[in-house]
């Protein structure tokens, strides 16, 4: 397993479709539309994903991801497996050390919908504090790509890539 850190400094960072091909660009041709009800699960999910990192909590974060679920970050797999998120949390706590770290999603663009599946693409700033929520700067940006299924209690992350800003467009528009 790659390093939180090393992944994250990185300077170069070239994102293949993963070996499952769940983030590859997509494109809405054959697929239903999204209900509103799914699109606010799906929104929900992310936010509760946030929210975990943000705050430190493993567990919940371990939470939004399938069991055998992986979080790829620029191209490395950080974590394969909801057990791979305590160390991956640990890792995290280390790099801000004491600074605070607000993920940030938004223009979320869902493809590849078939009632049990889907692909999003979203943007994401990662904003980075003082202890007193002051000092802010922007650390990182870019967007995420996500495939989700729904499972017997709603939707989860199979795989989740956090991608480096490149200005392509990383669906079929």
């Amino acid at each position: 397993m790659a390093t939180l850190g090393g992944a994250l400094i990185g300077t170069t960072a070239a994102v293949a479709a993963s070996a499952s091909g769940s983030t590859r660009k997509g494109s809405s041709a054959g697929a239903s539309k999204l209900p509103a009800e799914d699109r606010l699960d799906l929104i929900e999910l992310m936010s509760i994903y946030a929210w975990a990192y943000d705050t430190e909590d493993a567990a919940l974060l371990a939470s939004t991801f399938t069991p055998d679920g992986k979080l790829v970050v620029f191209g490395n797999v950080l974590v394969e497996g909801r057990e791979g998120f305590s160390a991956f949390i640990d890792q995290a706590k280390e790099m801000k050390g004491e600074h605070g770290w607000q993920h940030l999603a938004d223009h979320h663009v869902f493809r590849d919908y078939d009632g049990q599946s889907c692909n999003i693409y979203s943007y994401y700033t990662m904003a980075e504090s003082d202890l007193q929520g002051g000092n802010v700067n922007m650390r990182a940006m870019g967007y995420y790509a996500s495939h989700c299924v729904r499972d017997g209690t709603g939707w989860l992350f199979t795989e989740r890539s956090v991608v480096r800003w490149n200005g392509e467009l990383p669906f079929k528009a």
